[in-house]
């Protein structure tokens, strides 16, 4: 309903090893997205989405993609608003059997089922005559109301073995984490406008050093820029970046061209985020790699090798402004790799005259001063948590209802019909043990042992079930069922003569 937690059932080996065919991906959409993440997009047939990796690119421009086991990258590059999500979480094998289920199809049957019930019930209520419905409902209502309900759920709990109340103590803290954070993360807006900071100007301070070996082609055993490098001494060179200015995610990139048309676009670090107004940091240019790379295109475009222009791309997204970009154009031949517009390239500056007003600030969650996580953040986890809750609860309940003991002969038939032969009352054989089961699993367990049915009668006091073999009887008794309601509105309502039906109570039970 927010478009903010969606899923993907996965297709194909595109993803292999990291996801298989079948499994369920939930993905939640995310205020900013990083190189390294999973997401989910929109693919170009209608109802496609398509599950694969950031690789490179920016949210305002386009990302990059690619499958971890596909060769080549995604045709389509789709933005940061055109992204479902990112993955969060993985689910293996169960999305094409639950796939039916989630889609629109499968929803609508649902909801169909949910209105129609309701009206159903709606409708057998208003035929009931008002006096009778009147009586019926008090009778009926539960005493204690949500009291009683709690006290009922703690007692089940309690009989619980120790393993069981532990994962029921996890599901109850999932269940109070997921509504801490929801209220945490729901109770204001994600983002928020405050005033800009003025007077902060950005920039972006590019040099380069490359180690070489004493010779007569240098003074010393150290290249600094803007001093060109030979490529006969060396071909690793360590490229320095050093910004300051607003705080934001940092990337850099290197985009290589050859004068034919051909270009391609290399990540040279992971986005990253930077906290303060002063980010350094330091990449590694291989340029027998790069040279190698334009080699190759030449070759499969059946041009000759060419000079290939570097274009060294820093770039600064700081929330509510503009982004920062600062690039450097190097150009590598064969001989050396060298500046293409002089020292004065080395430093750039922010050329934007006017920074807005109000700028959008993502609202982090700062218990006692501390930040913790944003509210997005908190969003997804509150969902998650929900999810987990909700998941663990429904196996939870499905595991007791198999511990429960049996009370009822209703609930016995209800689970075991296929075992019982109800038969005339019997007697003992004279001289032969009786053994009283204490449960009526363990009655069961016998039956499977030896091979034989369950008999059962019915007794003015008890219902008996029994297990003969080998001359000793496995008997387990239940106590007489206590009279329904609708038992009892039966033997007290008048015939056509006027008289009250009696009911013997052996029928009554």
């Amino acid at each position: 309903m927010t478009a903010r937690l969606s899923y993907v059932v996965t297709h194909g080996v595109s993803m292999n090893p990291v996801y298989y065919q079948g499994g369920l991906v939930f993905t939640v959409r995310a205020d900013s997205y990083e190189v390294g993440q999973i997401v989910a997009y929109h693919g170009s047939s209608p109802g496609q989405r398509v599950l694969h990796r950031i690789i490179g690119g920016h949210g305002d421009t386009g990302f990059v993609l690619k499958g971890d086991n596909s060769q080549s990258v995604d045709p389509l590059k789709p933005t940061a608003d055109e992204l479902i999500g990112r993955a969060v979480l993985h689910i293996p094998k169960v999305g094409t059997w639950l796939e039916p289920l989630l889609g629109p199809s499968g929803l609508g049957v649902i909801g169909f089922l949910v209105v129609s019930g309701g009206a159903a019930t709606a409708r057998t209520r208003r035929e009931i005559p008002r006096g009778r419905r009147k009586k019926r409902a008090k009778a009926m209502a539960p005493q204690g109301g949500s009291w009683a309900m709690a006290a009922a759920v703690l007692k089940a709990v309690g009989r619980l073995s120790t393993p069981l109340r532990v994962a029921a103590g996890g599901i109850a803290v999932a269940a109070c984490s997921a509504l801490v954070l929801g209220v945490l993360g729901w109770m204001k807006p994600v983002t928020y406008l405050e005033d800009a900071e003025s007077g902060l100007s950005q920039s972006m301070a590019f040099s380069y050093t490359a180690s070489v070996p004493r010779s007569a082609a240098y003074d010393g055993t150290t290249v600094t820029s803007p001093d060109p490098i030979f490529r006969k001494l060396t071909n690793q060179v360590k490229l320095g970046l050093s910004f300051r200015g607003y705080p934001g995610t940092f990337e850099v990139a290197a985009r290589l061209t050859n004068g034919t048309g051909w270009h391609t676009t290399i990540p040279l670090s992971n986005s990253k985020r930077i906290t303060g107004e002063n980010h350094t940091t330091t990449v590694t240019l291989n340029l027998n790699d790069l040279d190698e790379r334009a080699i190759a295109a030449a070759e499969a475009i059946g041009v000759p090798p060419a000079p290939v222009a570097i274009s060294i791309t820093a770039r600064v997204s700081a929330p509510g402004r503009n982004p920062f970009v600062a690039a450097l154009q190097l150009n590598l031949t064969s001989l050396q790799l060298s500046l293409v517009n002089g020292a004065s390239s080395l430093l750039v500056k922010d050329s934007a005259a006017e920074q807005p007003a109000k700028i959008r600030v993502v609202r982090e969650i700062k218990p006692f001063g501390y930040s913790i996580m944003t509210a997005g953040q908190a969003r997804s986890y509150a969902v998650l948590s929900a999810l987990c809750a909700l998941v663990g609860a429904v196996v939870l309940a499905l595991i007791a209802r198999r511990l429960v003991p049996l009370r009822t002969r209703t609930e016995i038939e209800r689970r075991y019909s296929h075992l019982l032969v109800p038969v005339e009352p019997m007697a003992s054989p004279p001289g032969k043990p009786v053994v009283n089961v204490d449960n009526f699993p363990a009655l069961v367990r016998l039956s499977e042992r030896y091979g034989q049915m369950i008999l059962t009668w019915r007794r003015p006091d008890a219902d008996d079930f029994v297990v003969r073999d080998e001359g000793i009887t496995y008997r387990y008794r239940v106590p007489l069922e206590e009279p329904t309601l609708q038992n009892i509105e039966h033997i007290n309502r008048p015939n056509s003569s006027g008289t009250h039906r009696r009911k013997a109570s052996s029928q009554v039970s």
